[in-house]
């Protein structure tokens, strides 16, 4: 067996601290997941736990003042799809008079965790926040990565008059 066959296909991304950027993001990890055969409901959970992720980390960095990039792995494994997402946004002391309140990076994790099949945070060595999440593959449905066959009801009146009627 070809050990490079069993490693995990890694994906890196790089951007600034901007929120604007999130929608990219989303957009990039909803392609890389689903070229990774991951199904909808697995893509969709995947873009709001990326983008809750890297929204937490961009009001971190912001509030700092920093412009540090914000880093995200995308892992495809053989039966998970796996996100890592790297800020050097420095730790946010307690503030022991908003006891009983929750701050974002807290609520955040909270629906990513809610999200994801496995999420482990952790501190950089050198300062910020590294946060991994995967989400199990489903198996696949009847249309190959993710999709199902086209409704023949739905695309009546759109086939091309010089290919083949679709396979039914």
């Amino acid at each position: 067996m070809d050990a490079e066959a069993d490693a995990p296909a890694t994906v890196r991304l790089a951007f600034p601290p901007e929120a604007r950027l999130l929608g990219t993001l989303r957009l990039v990890v909803g392609i890389v997941a689903r070229k990774a055969g991951m199904g909808e409901e697995g893509i969709e959970d995947l873009k709001v736990a990326v983008s809750e992720t890297c929204a937490v980390a961009v009001g971190d960095l912001n509030r700092a003042g920093l412009a540090d990039s914000i880093e995200v792995d995308l892992v495809e494994a053989v039966d998970r799809f796996g996100i890592e997402v790297r800020d050097r946004a420095p730790a946010v002391p307690a503030n022991p008079a908003a006891e009983g309140e929750v701050d974002d990076r807290e609520l955040g994790l909270a629906l990513v965790g809610a999200l994801v099949d496995d999420l482990k945070t952790s501190t950089l060595q050198d300062g910020g926040n590294r946060t991994s999440f995967w989400l199990r593959r489903e198996p696949l449905e009847t249309g190959g990565l993710g999709l199902s066959p086209p409704d023949p009801q739905e695309t009546r009146g759109l086939a091309d008059p010089d290919l083949p009627p679709p396979l039914t």
